[in-house]
């Protein structure tokens, strides 16, 4: 909060801070808006617009029949762009000819937080004028809409706020003025014209105000009349505004107000709703708007007070925006602006905590829509539309509190100036951290902060640790996969390629297993009890999906030869093997012989000659399960671990390879077999319940029981189990981001007043190092990353407040001699070792990442005959970025990112088929251990609240990591599953015991009860376990026991 300082304003000059921060400001939005290409229909619609009254001049702009539904305002700023897009032959579809369009919005951005300054200066000291500054010009709510999606309201918003500020002001001349070109800009300055006329009324200058409406008029015609002199005149003026304001016919446009949440997205005006259509309850919304700022006005102390013009405006817009009709999401853009203004006006920290509500609010609005556009989808009502929706509500229903309370109650709750009392409280507790271990003090924190046993494993926890990971590693192990490895194949390169095999004496044929290898493509099965005579053909496609799983072919044929034509090339095969009625062992094959003279030259190199397809018998299998074969998107990734073993050109590359490279060691090691693409998935899974251990035992001062609790509940975890033992990349993506934080944890424990800077570095680099490994695996560790870089800030702000207390002491001459020499040593160390460890974060977050994430790709490119290369390198990121961006899919089981943590719809991977008996099932599911989740998500909420409140500073780590991951799927427009919320199962379970042990403080029995939940959620992974496994149990069971919900699609039929 912005705090005024104890001893009046501060002469210290902010200005040259502030212009730094600003040129910052700039160089992020000019790289935002060079990167993201915003909001493409605008930004089209925008040069078009600018090309048009460039070449045809502005007199033909508003032709018949021509779609212009902006006024003649920000015509003149598209026409300077479309000349020095001309004089400086940029083409429209490049990135720079983007940012030019985009630039004025920018500057708007910079020129508006400019002001802030300028204004907060005359009623409050520079320190906090330019915290307000910088509030503004950082907020991501005011650069997605200026630099990312490319729209001009930050450009309207500079004209509205300097009309409004010139009615506050009093000086109603200039107020006129700036209130037409704001109108001239935009129409939606129309809704803020009560401002206008209350402060006329208030005023009560009528000479002053018929002035100020004859400026504003005379500066409206002006510029307006190159447009319309020749294309209607006033007329065409007033029927350029009414068909601008008649236009959108809907009850809302993606704003995320009452009608969206009661489901109008995109309704007719002229649909009903309560009883009436949208557009009677729009227009009641705007009468409602204009009584409310009048009400406001009238009952405002003290009266005739023009300074509430900010929160009138605040009123108008807010209203029109939450139960007006026709509004789009980003309508609601100035009142972040205004409240700044309002808040420097009135100095209300209330106004603060709104502007910041909003902020939030309107971010997720916008970016929302901006990401389901930059997908080539609409917007639907889903769970952050209805959430975000609500809280606008509240937001509101807060703001008309504080209002009456504010202006008619008089009651303002400024934010209370910084006392000498607590600055000096302040800097006790930040110099306690520094008190040398021989004084008492020094000492009673060193033992609050350590264990007994020197903060290491006793051998209780060595046993602890030890006893649940074995045991989970036996039950992870049990029924992985088949051992039985098909390692050689064959791949045959021409339509037409046949040959027969002999099955040595005539049978009766009831199937033919093959064991896809990768790609796709057809054969023809023939057969006959002659090498000359074939009949009963038989046509197998062999489809994506097939991969690594036995293909089983049903036949009902009587012959002692069978011949295989390639119908379609594409695929290739490890195995073929024939069955005869009544048995599951597969026929002995006798010769194998190739038809036509060139047979033989047509097979794959790499793959071996047709015989590879009968050489593991032993190895083939009569069903297929997910024990002999792959399931779900083990298909993609087993395969691709595969195709980099053998240098075959590689099918899935969206996602990076390193996940992929660790399946292919498995199969290196084991065979192409189950067992050997899941192993080391599982041996990861198996890793993360010792880290878990440790993780939480440094989390709760080493305290084996809270560590124990958090590795059997981690262990006893549905989707901990199922994802992983599977072969896919999540596991390892998770299990580095575990293990980064955990030493990012290590770090933030670590002083480097106290200690050497080169052991604090240790910890520190260990993070940035994983984070570049976990990178390399999955994207989703870049998430991570943000709550890495959180952490390391939070870190070296507790050290800054050191290095300023230190500085403060020993200027007023507190403390002993071995206390002030501490000080010396923390004000010289604090800079020196600062951009010491910013610097290596420089090489361990970036270089070291980079260079590993870039090495990652070399089986990826040098598959085949491809060769690694940068510009290949930079191929493969864009590839990646389009496939996830662009991606427009359906699935039977994708949910949204609101819905997992309630588990709504988990993902059914695999459902056994042709069960020995019928009324089992086999069958598995991923999600979580419902006890687990449906107390995880209310335990963050939990500890992030108390804490803050108890400025726990131990527990940040766990809602940080917990939302770095989980708010960015928040803007993510693409289809998303519940296994995406793996990576936050570790930091709930932390969130869970720090509620437990919270509840302990005050009541030691609820040590016993933690004890009861972990055995509660260990018996329903006991229960569950047949749907995470895939072991056949009884379908009754599984329907009346453990399907709780219809949307818990366990089993089929």
């Amino acid at each position: 909060m912005l705090r005024t300082q104890p001893l009046g304003k501060s002469s210290t000059s902010y200005r040259g801070w502030l212009i730094a921060a600003m040129a910052a400001a700039l160089i992020f939005r000019l790289w935002v808006a060079i990167k993201v290409p915003g909001y493409v229909n605008d930004i089209k619609t925008f040069m078009y617009w600018a090309d048009r009254a460039y070449q045809n001049g502005v007199q033909q702009f508003y032709e018949e029949g021509v779609f212009a539904d902006y006024p003649p305002g920000y015509v003149y700023i598209l026409y300077v762009l479309a000349a020095i897009k001309s004089w400086f032959s940029i083409n429209p579809d490049t990135s720079g000819a983007t940012l030019l369009f985009k630039l004025p919005a920018i500057v708007a951005d910079l020129v508006s937080s400019w002001l802030i300054y300028r204004f907060a200066k005359t009623k409050l000291n520079p320190a906090a004028a330019t915290g307000l500054a910088l509030l503004y010009v950082f907020n991501p709510a005011i650069w997605i809409n200026s630099a990312g999606w490319g729209q001009v309201d930050s450009f309207f918003t500079l004209f509205l706020i300097m009309a409004i500020s010139s009615m506050a002001g009093e000086r109603l001349e200039r107020g006129g003025i700036w209130f037409a070109l704001a109108v001239l800009i935009k129409p939606q300055a129309l809704i803020f014209a009560p401002v206008v006329l209350l402060a006329y009324w208030h005023k009560r200058d009528w000479k002053r105000a018929l002035m100020s409406v004859a400026y504003g008029l005379i500066a409206f015609l002006v510029l307006a009349a190159p447009f319309f002199l020749n294309n209607g005149g006033l007329m065409g003026v007033i029927e350029l505004y009414k068909a601008t304001l008649s236009s959108y016919p809907y009850a809302t446009l993606n704003a995320f107000n009452l009608y969206a949440l009661t489901g109008g997205n995109w309704a007719s005006l002229d649909s009903s709703w309560l009883l009436l259509s949208y557009k009677t309850w729009g227009n009641i919304a705007i009468v409602l708007a204009v009584v409310a700022a009048l009400w406001f006005s009238f009952k405002g102390k003290p009266k005739r007070n023009l300074g509430i013009s900010y929160f009138i405006a605040i009123i108008l817009i807010t209203i029109v925006f939450l139960f007006a009709t026709k509004m789009h999401e980003r309508y609601l853009f100035p009142v972040i602006l205004l409240y700044v203004f309002a808040y420097i006006e009135s100095q209300d920290r209330r106004l603060l905590h709104l502007m910041m509500g909003f902020s939030v609010t309107h971010f997720i609005n916008v970016g929302y829509v901006l990401a389901f556009s930059e997908a080539g989808q609409h917007t639907v009502t889903d769970g952050i539309v209805i959430l975000c929706s609500i809280t606008n509500l509240c937001l509101f229903a807060y703001l008309l509190y504080v209002g009456y309370s504010l202006y008619v109650k008089n009651d303002p709750k400024p934010v209370p100036p910084l006392t000498q009392e607590e600055l000096r409280e302040a800097d006790q507790q930040a110099l306690k951290e520094l008190e040398p271990q021989s004084t008492p003090k020094g000492k009673e924190l060193q033992a609050s902060t350590s264990d007994k046993s020197g903060n290491k494993l006793t051998r209780k926890d060595w046993w602890w640790m030890g006893g649940i990971t074995v045991v989970y590693a036996i039950v992870a192990l049990l029924n992985l996969g088949s051992f039985n490895s098909l390692n050689t194949g064959w791949k045959p390169q021409q339509n037409g390629q046949s040959f027969y095999v002999d099955l040595g004496q005539t049978q009766q044929l009831e199937r033919v297993n093959m064991f896809g290898g990768v790609g796709a493509g057809k054969l023809k099965l023939e057969f006959g009890n002659s090498p000359d005579a074939w009949s009963g053909g038989v046509e197998v496609e062999l489809k994506i999906g097939d991969d690594l799983k036995w293909v089983v072919q049903p036949l009902n044929v009587s012959a002692r030869y069978a011949k295989v034509t390639v119908a379609s090339t594409g695929f290739s095969l490890q195995e073929m093997a024939f069955y005869p009625s009544g048995s599951d062992q597969p026929l002995p094959i006798g010769d194998i012989v190739y038809i036509g003279s060139n047979a033989a030259a047509a097979e794959d190199p790499r793959f071996g000659p047709v015989e590879h397809l009968f050489d593991e018998q032993s190895s083939a299998a009569y069903k297929s399960t997910y024990w002999n074969g792959s399931y779900f998107d083990e298909i993609y990734h087993a395969r691709t671990a595969y195709e980099f073993l053998e240098d075959l050109p590689v099918y899935e590359n969206t996602h990076p390879p390193l996940g992929k490279i660790l399946i292919a060691i498995g199969i290196k090691l084991f065979g192409l077999s189950p067992f050997g693409w899941r192993i080391i998935g599982t041996l990861f899974g198996i890793a993360m319940i010792p880290l878990m251990y440790i993780f939480v035992l440094r989390l709760f001062r080493y305290r084996t029981v809270y560590a124990a609790a958090g590795a059997i509940l981690l262990a006893a975890d549905f989707m901990h189990f199922t994802q992983t033992r599977i072969a896919t990349i999540d596991v390892y993506a998770v299990f580095f981001i575990m293990l980064m934080f955990y030493f990012m944890y290590r770090y933030y424990r670590m002083n480097f007043y106290l200690v050497a800077l080169r052991k604090t570095l240790v910890p520190l680099s260990l993070a940035g190092v994983v984070f570049g490994i976990g990178a390399a695996s999955k994207w989703i560790v870049l998430y991570g990353g943000a709550g890495l870089a959180v952490m390391l800030g939070l870190s070296l702000f507790e050290r800054y407040k050191q290095y300023a207390a230190s500085k403060r002491a020993l200027a007023s001459s507190t403390g002993n001699a071995e206390q002030r020499e501490m000080y010396k040593r923390v004000i010289q160390a604090f800079p020196r070792n600062t951009l010491l460890t910013l610097a290596s974060c420089l090489v361990t977050y970036i270089a070291i990442p980079a260079v590993i994430y870039s090495l990652s790709f070399i089986p990826v490119l040098n598959a085949g005959d491809g060769k690694y290369t940068f510009e290949g390198l930079v191929s493969q990121q864009e590839h990646m970025y389009s496939y996830h961006s662009e991606l427009v899919a359906t699935h039977p089981y994708s949910s949204q990112w609101w819905e997992w943590p309630f588990m709504k719809r988990p993902v059914w991977y695999y459902s056994g088929k042709d069960l020995e008996n019928a009324n089992d099932v086999s069958s598995i599911s991923v999600f979580g251990n419902p006890l687990i989740w449906w107390t995880g998500l209310f335990a963050v909420i939990g500890a992030f609240y108390i804490s803050l409140k108890r400025k726990d500073k131990r527990m940040y780590i766990v809602w940080i990591a917990y939302l770095s991951q989980y708010l960015p799927w928040m803007l993510v427009p693409r289809l998303t599953f519940i296994y995406h919320y793996f990576a936050m199962v570790p930091f709930m379970v932390m969130a869970i015991l720090y509620m437990f042990q919270t509840a302990e403080e005050k009541n030691p029995k609820w040590r016993k009860y933690l004890g009861l939940y972990v055995a509660a959620a260990v018996v329903l992974f006991i229960m569950f376990y047949p749907v995470l496994s895939g072991l056949p149990f009884s379908k009754t069971y599984v329907a009346h026991i453990l399907r709780w919900f219809p949307s818990w699609v366990l089993y089929s039929g």
